[in-house]
């Protein structure tokens, strides 16, 4: 299995420095309904006759389906939720242009000059009883035990004329016309279903995934290595940049990450003050 030796740099700081970071979504935690994802039994499946755990072993995702079948921690997820953001070059720029804002003497400076963390990567931002925490493509990686690498194709806007409909729809009908949802044989229904729940949690609308997602779907059926961290992550992003206002969202990978991070993170949090009330929440 790939994956990284290394370990990323903490999602939590070290040493960390407490704030009070705003909501992004006008909700309060209690007002989110967090749907929690059905587990995948691939030992169940192939007793049905439907041996599909084969296509995630390909795409060396068995440990990431492991971790995702433990326990929901809601009141986590929540906090982490609406406070939630992206933090990309944008965000960065806009973040300098305050401190100017605030002290225009620091113009033309350099952001560590002005006080602020060299920007490395996008990630998403949050913090949960004020310590804050992040999420990045290499967090995902490290998490799941699976390097970030592999064929990545984005933006494909659902272009009828895009050569990929030709591909995706040879593999999904085994023709090239685009079929629709009962035309695909059960065992393609699956692996859809899977993409739809625990891969890339869709927030509602119909059977039918966008063009992206049918590639994704592609190379999962082909066993084609897909680069699965950051087809993650990037949907993790659009996901925050869409849904503001919704009541239920699916937080599937917030809720896979702090999970990862009790089980194998959170010891980083044992002499600090708030520790205690981390555990607590999380229960």
């Amino acid at each position: 299995m790939a994956s990284s030796s290394s370990v990323p740099k903490s999602s939590m700081q070290e040493t960390p420095a407490y704030e009070i970071r705003r909501r992004t979504m006008s909700l309060e935690e209690w007002d989110l309904n967090v749907q929690v994802e059905n587990p995948v039994d691939f030992v169940s499946l192939a007793h049905h006759g439907y041996d599909i755990k084969k296509y995630y072993e390909a795409q060396d995702l068995i440990n990431y389906f492991d971790m995702l079948n433990g326990p929901t921690y809601m009141n986590l997820v929540k906090h982490f939720r609406v406070r939630a953001q992206v933090y990309d070059c944008k965000a960065a720029q806009l973040e300098m242009d305050e401190k100017v804002l605030i002290d225009p003497s620091s113009a033309g400076k350099s952001r560590e000059e002005m006080g602020l963390e060299p920007f490395t990567v996008t990630k998403i931002r949050s913090s949960i009883l004020g310590i804050s925490m992040f999420i990045s493509e290499e967090q995902i990686a490290w998490l799941i035990k699976r390097a970030s690498e592999g064929r990545f194709v984005s933006g494909l806007d659902n272009n009828k004329t895009n050569p990929w409909n030709d591909t995706v729809n040879k593999t999904m009908f085994n023709s090239t016309k685009k079929g629709k949802y009962r035309d695909l044989s059960m065992e393609h229904k699956l692996l859809l279903k899977i993409q739809n729940e625990n891969l890339l949690p869709k927030g509602g609308g119909g059977d039918q995934p966008s063009l992206d997602h049918r590639v994704f779907l592609h190379f999962f059926m082909t066993k084609e290595k897909a680069n699965v961290p950051k087809y993650i992550f990037r949907h993790m992003i659009k996901t925050l940049k869409e849904v503001k206002q919704s009541t239920c969202v699916r937080c599937l990978m917030e809720d896979f990450f702090l999970k990862s991070f009790i089980k194998v993170g959170f010891w980083m949090l044992s002499e600090q003050p708030m520790s205690h009330m981390i555990t607590s929440l999380a229960k």
